[in-house]
């Protein structure tokens, strides 16, 4: 018995739903699903930047996925397949080889190329899990047992606005929906949310209505501390920027800070050209200026939607060097807090984010001209 050939290549696998279900990590990052008496269809979710290099099952419905990125990310297979958050971080040069969850289903392992096996808490997926069977034990009332991560992710609803609904009746009615579901799932969410954030990502990104972040990255509500911008640019006079910035890095203690810029950008479009566009055009110099300090590169582009492309990836790394330039950053750095700064790009036509060339966490990487003192 043998899948028909597929364009991609499998690289891990795992087995779930009682057996009933077969999913493979590929080459592009995609997870393939086949029901096992039914080879000749499979279903093919692009859920993964990188490579899919290991699998490992948490649960029935639930896998931990590692790439060749480093990172471990939670993904639920039931009802539909779903990023849900990261599980741990060996560093995006050292890819995930082999996973294993212990018996007592407290510690993930893992190792990869860092010639490290490291141990990650789990103990927090399976407390639902290990609650009902104790109520269960407590009552003597059999109920059927689940496994359900302790996370709930926005339900992926894709809706169109009706323009001739001027009171927005259809938006309260569709939030109203969004809340039951959610509250369905975790009765306790939205009071949890309610009482603190803690976010671990600060998402700087664009204004563009087609680049919601907690979407691209299947984060709920209360994950990503998110500022948004026009070309998501980022400078040193821009007192907006820079106090979200502070009070996620000083406050909220995020350790990742990501810079996203997207394809087909019409403000850096824009700031290509030589047009004039009102007050705008003072926001645009500063695009203009990563234009002039990669000239030589872009002029050598013929291609005009290749040159935006390239500009629009310079753009989004010179905004996170800007990110790293800041006092707020160093201070955090020389303070010893864990902190990483990254750049990515995401791909309007295919949903796709890229990790760009560029992820800093050290201040002795600095230009000289930048680097700052200790407090």
């Amino acid at each position: 018995m043998m899948t028909q050939e597929l364009d991609d290549e499998p690289l891990s696998l795992v087995i779930v739903k009682n057996d009933e279900q077969v999913i493979a990590g590929s080459q592009s990052g995609a997870l393939y699903t086949w029901n096992w008496n039914t080879w000749s269809d499979y279903s093919k979710w692009i859920g993964h930047p990188n490579s899919v290099d290991a699998l490992c099952k948490l649960d029935e419905d639930t896998i931990c996925t590692g790439g060749s990125d480093g990172l471990l990310r939670l993904i639920t297979v039931s009802p539909q397949q779903q990023f849900e958050g990261i599980l741990g971080d060996h560093g995006e040069d050292f890819p995930i080889e082999k996973m294993a969850v212990g018996f007592d289903e407290k510690y993930l392992a893992s190792c990869g190329h860092d010639l490290h096996l490291r141990f990650w808490n789990i103990e927090f997926l399976y407390e639902n899990t290990k609650r009902k069977q104790q109520e269960t034990a407590t009552s003597g009332v059999n109920k059927q047992e689940t496994n359900e991560p302790n996370t709930v992710s926005s339900p992926i609803r894709i809706n169109k606005f009706d323009p001739k609904d001027e009171k927005l009746d259809s938006l309260l009615k569709s939030n109203a929906e969004w809340s039951k579901a959610v509250t369905e799932a975790d009765p306790n969410f939205f009071k949890k949310l309610a009482q603190i954030q803690e976010p671990k990502i600060l998402w700087v990104g664009c204004a563009d209505s087609r680049v919601p972040a907690n979407q691209l990255v299947q984060l709920a509500p209360g994950e990503v501390f998110v500022h948004r911008n026009i070309a998501n640019v980022v400078c040193h006079s821009d007192l907006n920027c820079l106090s979200v910035l502070q009070y996620a890095v000083d406050v909220l203690k995020v350790e990742h800070v990501i810079v996203c810029g997207h394809s087909n950008c019409g403000g850096v479009a824009a700031a290509m050209g030589s047009g004039q566009y009102g007050l705008i055009d003072n926001w645009l110099r500063n695009i203009k200026d990563v234009y002039r300090f990669y000239e030589k590169e872009l002029d050598e582009i013929k291609d005009s939607k290749e040159r935006l492309s390239r500009l629009i990836e310079f753009n989004a790394i010179h905004s996170a060097q800007n990110v790293c330039r800041s006092t707020i950053v160093q201070n955090a750095w020389h303070r010893g807090q864990k902190l990483t700064v990254h750049a990515w790009v995401y791909d309007l036509e295919n949903g796709l984010v890229k990790r760009l060339e560029f992820s800093h966490k050290d201040p002795a990487k600095l230009p000289s001209i930048y680097a700052c003192q200790p407090l």
